[in-house]
């Protein structure tokens, strides 16, 4: 059968379905555990976007609709939600809260992207001008590298349970563009996290060929214990 042009019209002006969104975990309540997973799954979604403690990400959806992603609790309550956006361009939004029962740190450093299937290395250099990375995931001062990502979006996941003042610097390498033009690289540093003191910086930087190193910033821990960026 031929469409005629009034058909087709009807088609392409046919009214999008709503979009809906389903959390499966984290469950609330409880855990212990340090680094967690969200999963759930999605109906007519165009895109998500990931809220953990106010930090926002880019959320991978599969074709099927589902989507998983891990990331680092904080001391305290935590709060988490997936906000969806339909293909008829309306937002939902499902959301969860749980108490974490995990040691203090004074510092997160987070790296994320927008692609998919490509691979963005978070490194750090401490003030002692030792680098933690993928190969030296762990530092004489205690920081480590948490979380690795490969395959697109992140998070890579830098921690450290107390760090010492002075000069910190902030690199993304792009390790794998899986045939992307570029990806934007989004570095989140938070200062004790999930306590009174809690601070944060957040920088950008668009990567555009893989094996650069771009630093994406600097900051400093100062003596008295503040977050200050560095130009």
């Amino acid at each position: 059968m031929l469409l005629t042009a009034t058909m087709i019209a009807l088609i392409l002006t046919a009214p999008q379905k709503a979009p809906e969104v389903k959390l499966t975990a984290p469950i609330g309540g409880y855990s212990s555990a340090r680094i967690n997973k969200v999963t759930g799954t999605t109906k007519n979604a165009a895109s998500a976007m990931l809220v953990i403690n106010g930090t926002e990400r880019p959320l991978q959806i599969n074709s099927d609709g589902a989507f998983s992603a891990v990331f680092m609790a904080s001391p305290g309550r935590n709060f988490v939600e997936v906000q969806v956006k339909g293909k008829n361009g309306d937002v939902v939004k499902a959301s969860t809260n749980f108490y974490a029962i995990v040691p203090n740190l004074d510092l997160q450093v987070l790296l994320y992207w927008d692609t998919n299937g490509t691979d963005v290395d978070l490194h750090v250099v401490e003030p002692s001008a030792e680098e933690c990375f993928y190969g030296h995931r762990e530092t004489q001062s205690g920081g480590m590298l948490d979380v690795d990502d490969v395959d697109g979006y992140g998070p890579e996941v830098y921690t450290l349970a107390s760090a010492p003042r002075g000069d910190y610097e902030v690199f993304g390498q792009y390790f794998s563009d899986n045939g992307y033009p570029q990806s934007l690289a989004v570095g989140d540093v938070i200062l004790y996290p999930g306590t009174a003191r809690e601070s944060r910086a957040t920088f950008e930087k668009m990567l555009t060929k893989t094996g650069d190193k771009v630093t994406l910033g600097k900051f400093t821990v100062t003596e008295s214990g503040r977050l200050a960026v560095k130009e």
